[in-house]
């Protein structure tokens, strides 16, 4: 059995990079990944995160033959024992009966390091490899000269390609692969309605925006906050939908059902609930299109770009083979508000706007829960802008340009 020893760290990139290069680049025949943790990387949710991209993205999951393992180091001998460490290893190896194993030392402390170089040394079977970021490389020091240094192929810079087109700030909320863990949970469950039925999935995020609409509505109060759920007729359609997203790991909300109330945690659960998650989702569909063709690229959500004092914000950007591509993103039932066709048409114009940003070399799309009118496909047509709604979000990649 080829093993892949990985600690789980702050910085999933270190990880993940260097796992989508294996598979990518070498046909890998890797059939576990052994997350080393912590009481640290535990308590600040590095562990869960770790697993959590790599379930998001597939790698590890049902189907899959790889498997994902955490091996942990207790009582704090990552800090001051290399002798409890390498026990801790050996005796996973041992067990486990690994033939070949591979070290990504890039994580963790010093001592860990230590430990993993020191069991490479029992055996040639055994490789350390670490990631240099000075120069995008892949490191196996411990392998003759000629076969130590590999290029390590990373999704091309957001940030220093706006910045050359004269953007003074260009900043993001985070990159998909450094989402907490909470936010995949959420989104991997609303995949699954979208997919089980996409009708009753919208009649649910239709009652959820309404409830967290009128938090965010109302003046600053204190959280835990506790709404009443009035629409009766939604709330039996989709019960039961609603009280699994209340028993997900780290739960964005509560759902009373005596009383019929529905508690959000704090003000960030409301806006991730109210519509940013549909945001993720979106970058979770575009990274699982690029490595169904063996492609790699760095999602970023909530790019926000200036040159001046007046700034613009994008819901989800990245750039693949040299073209900026942008997406906005809405889960508003159009139906239900006013002069829908004319509230679309000024959102894509505004987004048309936006997306200048890039120049030419730019595609613009934008992605609606709910379908929009023909009217407004064709103002969307006029200004290039590709529209991805209702049934075509589960056909997703083949509008990807």
């Amino acid at each position: 059995m080829k093993t892949l020893f990985v600690t789980a760290t702050a910085q999933t990139e270190a990880n993940y990079y260097l796992i989508w290069h294996f598979f990518k680049e070498n046909n890998t025949d890797i059939e576990k990944i052994v997350i080393i943790s912590t009481e640290f990387t535990r308590s600040k949710g590095y562990v869960d995160n770790l697993t959590s991209v790599l379930t998001a993205l597939q790698v590890g999951s049902e189907g899959s033959s790889v498997t994902i393992e955490e091996l942990h180091l207790s009582n704090g001998i990552e800090e001051n024992n290399v002798e409890a460490i390498k026990d801790v290893l050996l005796q996973w190896i041992a067990h486990n009966k690994a033939s070949q194993i591979i070290f990504n030392i890039t994580g963790g402390t010093k001592l860990m390091s230590i430990a993993q170089d020191q069991i490479a040394q029992i055996s040639s079977r055994y490789d350390c490899v670490y990631q240099s970021r000075a120069n995008n490389q892949l490191v196996w020091y411990n392998r003759p000269p000629s076969k130590q240094c590999y290029d390590l192929v990373l999704p091309e810079n957001l940030e220093a390609r706006l910045k050359a087109r004269g953007y003074q700030t260009v900043s993001s909320e985070t990159s998909f692969l450094a989402l907490p863990a909470q936010q995949y949970h959420y989104i991997q469950q609303m995949y699954k309605y979208l997919d089980i039925n996409l009708d009753k999935a919208r009649d649910l995020v239709f009652l959820l925006n309404a409830l967290a609409a009128r938090v965010m509505n109302e003046p600053e109060h204190s959280f835990p906050h506790t709404v009443e759920v009035r629409d009766g007729y939604l709330i039996k359609k989709c019960i039961t939908w609603l009280k699994l997203l209340t028993k997900l790991p780290q739960p964005y909300f509560s759902y009373d059902s005596t009383n019929s109330t529905l508690t959000w945690e704090n003000k960030q659960a409301v806006e991730f609930v109210g519509g940013k998650w549909f945001e993720v989702l979106t970058g979770l569909w575009i990274v699982q299109h690029y490595l169904a063709q063996g492609q790699q690229v760095d999602v970023q959500i909530g790019l926000q770009f200036k040159k001046t004092s007046d700034g613009n914000e994008v819901d989800v950007a990245y750039i693949n083979e040299g073209y900026l591509h942008l997406f906005e993103c809405k889960t508003v039932n159009w139906d239900k508000q006013d002069n829908p066709t004319t509230k679309v048409n000024a959102d894509l114009r505004k987004f048309d706007s936006v997306g200048q940003v890039g120049g030419l070399n730019t595609h613009k799309y934008f992605v609606s829960l709910f379908d929009v009118s023909d009217q407004s496909i064709a103002v969307a047509k006029d200004t290039g802008i590709e529209v991805i709604t209702g049934n075509n979000l589960l056909d997703f990649g083949r509008y990807i340009v």
